[in-house]
């Protein structure tokens, strides 16, 4: 039953938080051989998200997936070995020509890329309305308010998927950020949106579970690899002046050892779940 009040309310407090497309798709592209580095073609990390899926038996042999912000296919390459056949959307060329290319490796021909951004998608043209058996978006920015969201629930026949970050750390950026903020009135990385969907999902009358993982990671990369991350990070929120970006800079240079930046990230990541 739906509750069309809260639902409002909700709808409302998610919308404030907007994001600027054209500077993510450019950020993606960016980041997309990184990414890349983290797939591994056999059991990978995304294992327990595959086993928690098999288990609540949302993934057989004979479904048809849609995988959200699928990136370079940390999870759909391990999807697309166990069900019928998977479209891979992104808003990322460069990330969708890596999952090509690992799926060429693995002898996959089951799976389908898209270039386009979630937002754009009309359901009717691209013949999507419940379509899937299941949808699946898993750590992606393309699901950022309640039309994206309830947008999956229409492209779905059966289960969905999302998670994201509610708490992140890192050991370096939290402390640049916080200087950039006394600057500007920067939005706090901490993600809400597994919050935001779990609440709108509810007074529309669907039950999700919720579950959380806890990772741990360290990343070393070069001072200037470092400071493009960020400066790309930060400019998605704010145009930053050559001297900020330059402060950026001189502030990685004490943490580097040898030109190499080492950080360490400590994230919580919810994950809903829900038929529909």
């Amino acid at each position: 039953m739906r509750d069309v009040e809260k639902i409002v309310y909700w709808k409302d407090a998610w919308e404030k938080k907007k994001m600027d497309t054209k500077k993510s798709e450019v950020f993606w592209d960016n980041r997309a051989a990184f990414f890349n580095t983290k797939v591994s073609l056999e059991k990978n990390e995304s294992s327990d998200i595959i086993d928690l899926l098999l288990k609540k038996e949302m993934l057989h042999e004979e479904m048809s997936v849609l995988d959200i912000g699928c990136g370079p296919g940390k999870h759909t390459i391990p999807m697309a070995r166990i069900v019928k056949k998977i479209t891979a959307l992104d808003i990322s060329e460069n990330m969708l020509n890596h999952l090509q290319n690992n799926a060429k490796k693995m002898n996959l021909d089951n799976i389908k890329t898209l270039k386009k951004d979630w937002k754009d998608i009309d359901l009717e043209k691209e013949g999507w309305n419940k379509a899937f058996d299941f949808v699946f978006a898993s750590m992606t920015p393309g699901v950022f308010d309640f039309n994206t969201l309830e947008k999956m629930t229409k492209a779905s026949k059966n289960y969905c998927f999302l998670s994201g970050f509610v708490d992140r750390e890192d050991s370096i950026f939290d402390e640049v950020e916080a200087e950039i903020s006394k600057i500007y009135s920067l939005e706090k990385r901490k993600d809400k949106k597994v919050y935001y969907a779990f609440n709108v999902l509810w007074h529309l009358g669907y039950t999700p579970e919720v579950f959380y993982l806890n990772r741990e990671w360290e990343d070393i990369r070069t001072v200037e690899e470092t400071w493009q991350l960020y400066v790309d990070k930060i400019s998605m929120q704010v145009e930053l002046k050559e001297e900020e970006k330059m402060y950026i800079k001189e502030e990685l240079k004490k943490h580097q050892n040898n030109g190499k930046v080492k950080e360490k990230t400590k994230v919580k990541i919810g994950v809903l779940t829900w038929s529909v």
